[in-house]
């Protein structure tokens, strides 16, 4: 069994090479967008973009599949944070090129929503991801977002900036011919700018951006791991019940440590 991201564009280019294959036979599957076999082989498609191959012959249907995806033009750069939304640990930002002669093999790791993917799954597709595209990083943390959340007074104008440093560097070192980025605030701050795609739930369309939002998250459960270690303290994920009453806990008994550990604008 293998599972393939299929871009947007290019579903309905893969269902037609599927349904025009010899013995080719649409099945009904639950929750999928369309399934096929023939018999040896199985197709299903998931809203996600992920194609699952399984049965008979699967490394041969994944190279001819992966043939029918058109490779670009030039290299693709895409960008996406993690640790927003998270009480504890630090906001990274991450940007990723993807050069036309890895491409395919960036869909052949099935990038996806982070969301949807367990800390396991998010550490085995980083490593995977990491020989095939060149990643940048803006690593801000919980002490340090603190102090300039104070300066900029809102989150997003604070990942403005740090995006227009982080773009600027891709840009000057790679020169891509996009950069797409998941749009996080109904302000473009890359208005008038051709080449940078801001574009909300641009994780669903561009693989590059899914590929970038996997290294930002892995670097940051290690980030996160480091902290636990550090201050010996087992730390939550997300922004719950359980990560909220440890915030105030440290507020009220360590605020020594606390603007180490966490967003402060989370608990005030």
């Amino acid at each position: 069994m293998r599972s393939l991201r299929i871009p947007p564009d290019q579903i309905e280019n893969v269902r037609t090479f599927l349904e025009n294959q010899p013995g080719t036979e649409r099945r009904s599957v639950s929750n999928a967008l369309w399934s096929f076999t023939n018999g040896r082989t199985f197709f299903t498609l998931y809203p996600s973009g992920i194609l699952l191959v399984q049965g008979e012959d699967v490394s041969y249907w994944v190279g001819r599949i992966l043939e029918q995806i058109p490779v670009p033009e030039g290299s693709v750069a895409g960008c996406d944070e993690a640790g927003k939304g998270e009480i504890f640990g630090p906001l990274v930002l991450c940007c990723v090129l993807v050069r036309p002669e890895s491409y395919r093999e960036v869909l052949r790791t099935a990038p996806r929503d982070t969301k949807r993917m367990k800390r396991e799954e998010v550490l085995r597709k980083a490593e995977e991801l990491k020989p095939l595209v060149r990643a940048r990083f803006v690593n801000i943390s919980p002490r340090r977002f603190n102090t300039l959340l104070d300066t900029y007074g809102n989150v997003n104008r604070l990942m403005d900036e740090a995006y227009t440093k982080l773009v600027r560097r891709m840009k000057e070192e790679f020169s891509p011919r996009r950069i797409a980025i998941d749009a996080y605030s109904p302000r473009n701050p890359f208005e008038g700018e051709e080449s940078v795609l801001f574009e909300s739930k641009g994780e669903d369309r561009y693989p590059e951006i899914s590929a970038a939002a996997i290294l930002a998250k892995e670097r940051y459960l290690r980030s996160l791991r480091k902290l636990e270690e550090t201050f010996g303290i087992k730390i939550p994920g997300g922004s719950g019940r359980e990560a909220k009453e440890l915030a105030r806990r440290l507020v009220e008994t360590r605020k020594d440590i606390a603007p180490d550990l966490l967003k402060m604008n989370f608990v005030r």
